[in-house]
């Protein structure tokens, strides 16, 4: 299967999908420069992700494959998938759900890892005092799609 990709716009530019005929996603990345050339798909995938980025409570739930991830790198995304549109968990509570109490940091690198932003939802995994942590695409990416979701932080 030929693999490409498709863009959706929103406020701060563009995320690109790379994917196999727009079904399974292999690789997420935000453009933030609008650099990326446009191209657009009408597959289901695409769809959700423009739902989601327009605002709507749109679950982005479909197969990922991890397949090729650390161990504690793959059991901490697969928990970021179980974190619920619009709600916020800390670093450190992340630890302590996957039984490694005093792993923050290790949390902390492998939603830094994520290939798949916002297939699997890196976003909502914040530092202790209400702080945002980091983020990949950056802080004022992170603070938008927080907001998008209304997640209290």
């Amino acid at each position: 299967m030929r693999t490409g990709y498709f863009t959706v716009r929103f406020p701060l530019g563009k995320v690109v999908v790379h994917s196999d005929d727009g079904i399974f996603p292999r690789r997420v990345f935000f453009d933030l420069a609008n650099g990326y050339p446009e191209s657009h798909s009408l597959s289901p995938l695409a769809r959700s992700l423009e739902r989601y980025l327009a605002g709507e409570k749109e679950p982005l739930d479909g197969p990922v494959d991890l397949g090729q991830a650390p161990s504690f790198t793959r059991r901490a995304l697969e928990c970021a998938r179980t974190i619920p549109y619009g709600t916020v968990v800390t670093y450190g509570d992340m630890a302590a759900i996957l039984g490694s109490k005093g792993a923050a940091r290790a949390v902390g690198r492998a939603m830094g890892s994520n290939p798949l932003p916002l297939f699997i939802p890196c976003h909502r995994v914040v530092a202790r005092g209400g702080k945002l942590g980091g983020f990949s695409s950056g802080i004022e990416l992170k603070r938008w799609l927080l907001d998008l979701e209304g997640a209290d932080v």
